[in-house]
């Protein structure tokens, strides 16, 4: 006789949870494949599962400014004609006025240009500078909100005191942070040594991560969101050196680039799409540029795999990458370093609407006569559309290269630049500073002859 048992309540949870775990252990596993995976195609029902990396989000954020390329006060359209940008610097002999003229060949190096010659050159840099100075208007930062959080993997504590740098506390848990941050800190100093005139005393946070580990706290970092409005931009460790294949320091990259340039014309150029990148540090995003790329003539879209035997022969440096005209570009775990070496090649640089924001953004044109970049949905959705537009009309594409050329390698991605932005954060910082810093601090009962005060910190030379 065969006997039925009847399902109770507790029968059917147990099923549903099951089930329930059996659909999500499937689901983690699809997550864990899509975003590990380096294979050019993924299935389709892999791509649905996949979240947008760890760009946070599918779509892009917007900014506005009130100095970029179109709207800066006085200037016509950053003089693309011409690099001279006049200014009065001050009396001379005989109570003459001496005038000053930005030219790239004789200034791009110069690292102690005056405060007024960094703002009549470089009108639009340092936005972000004024956006955090206006956002802590009325509210000083206290020193307890650098204090109020133990610091986290690629922060570093620093000051600037009596023209000196000092570095107070690092939490640098490995060879990448500290090379990152000792290129930032190299930076600094350099535009530091070379000011014209005595730097405020600061004390700061800076972070070389990627993504910020305080989004809410006023820190350095490298690039922020539109929405993360106490943070403050700093150049990135790659404008000082960037010890990765073929890169090395940022002026010695565009150096490359003019020279190769000087034999290579727009016309030698491949007529073609290049991008190269390891599409596991934004895999959703990456995948979609491989996808909407994939068998069109003009593409020569690929990735590199790190550490495999066709690396060489798939990697291709940023100086290499000047012989396409059209170069891709697509943010990886945040923003992507890689930018601003596209940005030395007078070729079109294609990027997706772009989520992080790093300090030079703001210079960035999608459109009008100082167009200097084409932009494309963020899923790449329109590629195709752009490329068949600049393809058919090549002497826009030029232009837009040209520009390129004008705005970033001939201008503002100078080493010149980068010290005008260092100086210029250093002021913006000291305006809303609620403190004075000590260069000394007391340790015990010192009125009462228990204690003594003992120096902050060790000078960056030190440090090194």
């Amino acid at each position: 006789m065969l006997l039925r048992r009847r399902c109770n309540a507790l029968d059917v949870l147990t099923y549903f949870l099951v089930s329930a775990c059996a659909v999500i252990f499937l689901l983690i596993c699809t997550i864990v494949y899509g975003t590990r995976a380096e294979s050019p195609q993924l299935p389709s029902l892999v791509k649905e599962f996949l979240p947008a990396g760890r760009c946070q989000c599918e779509y892009s954020t917007t900014f506005t400014c009130d100095t970029c390329l179109d709207c800066a006060a006085g200037q016509s359209p950053l003089g693309l004609t011409s690099n001279a940008t006049t200014i009065t610097t001050g009396p001379v002999k005989g109570n003459e006025e001496k005038e000053w003229s930005w030219e790239y060949k004789s200034d791009a190096q110069h690292y102690g240009l005056e405060d007024g010659q960094c703002q009549a050159a470089f009108p639009g840099l340092f936005e972000d500078v004024e956006r955090a100075r206006k956002h802590r208007r009325g509210k000083k930062v206290a020193e307890r909100e650098l204090s109020g959080f133990p610091l986290s993997k690629g922060m570093v504590r620093a000051m600037i005191f009596g023209g000196e740098l000092y570095i107070l506390q690092t939490h640098l848990v490995d060879n990448t942070n500290r090379e990152k941050a000792i290129a930032t800190l190299h930076s600094m100093h350099r535009a530091l040594v070379a000011s014209p005139s005595s730097p405020p005393n600061i004390e700061f946070i800076l972070s070389v991560e990627d993504l910020p580990a305080q989004p809410n706290s006023p820190l350095w970092v490298l690039a922020r969101r539109a929405q993360d409005h106490n943070l403050w931009l700093i150049p990135d460790f790659g404008f000082w050196s960037w010890d990765v294949p073929q890169i090395g320091t940022y002026s010695e990259v565009a150096a490359e680039a003019v020279e190769r340039e000087s034999w290579e014309s727009w016309n030698d150029k491949q007529e073609k799409l290049v991008w190269r990148g390891k599409v596991t540090m934004a895999p959703k995003l990456r995948h979609a540029l491989l996808d909407a790329a994939r068998g069109k003539s003009w593409s020569d879209v690929g990735q590199v795999r790190w550490g495999t035997k066709d690396f060489k022969e798939a990697f291709l440096g940023p100086v290499d990458q000047c012989g396409w005209r059209f170069i891709a570009h697509a943010e990886g775990r945040s923003y992507s370093g890689a930018l601003k070496y596209r940005q030395l090649c007078r070729s079109v640089v294609i990027a997706h609407k772009l989520q992080w924001i790093q300090h030079h953004h703001y210079l960035m044109s999608s459109s009008g006569p100082n167009q200097n970049f084409v932009e494309v949905e963020r899923d790449f959705s329109n590629l195709d559309e752009v490329m068949q537009d600049l393809l058919k009309h090549p002497e826009k594409a030029k232009r837009i290269a040209d520009n390129s050329v004008k705005v970033f390698r001939e201008r503002y991605l100078t080493p010149a630049a980068e010290a005008c932005y260092w100086r210029a954060l250093w002021k913006g910082w000291r305006g809303v500073q609620g403190w004075e810093p000590n260069l000394y601090e007391e340790v015990g009962e010192v009125g009462r002859g228990k204690g003594r005060r003992v120096k902050r910190g060790v000078r960056f030379e030190t440090f090194m």
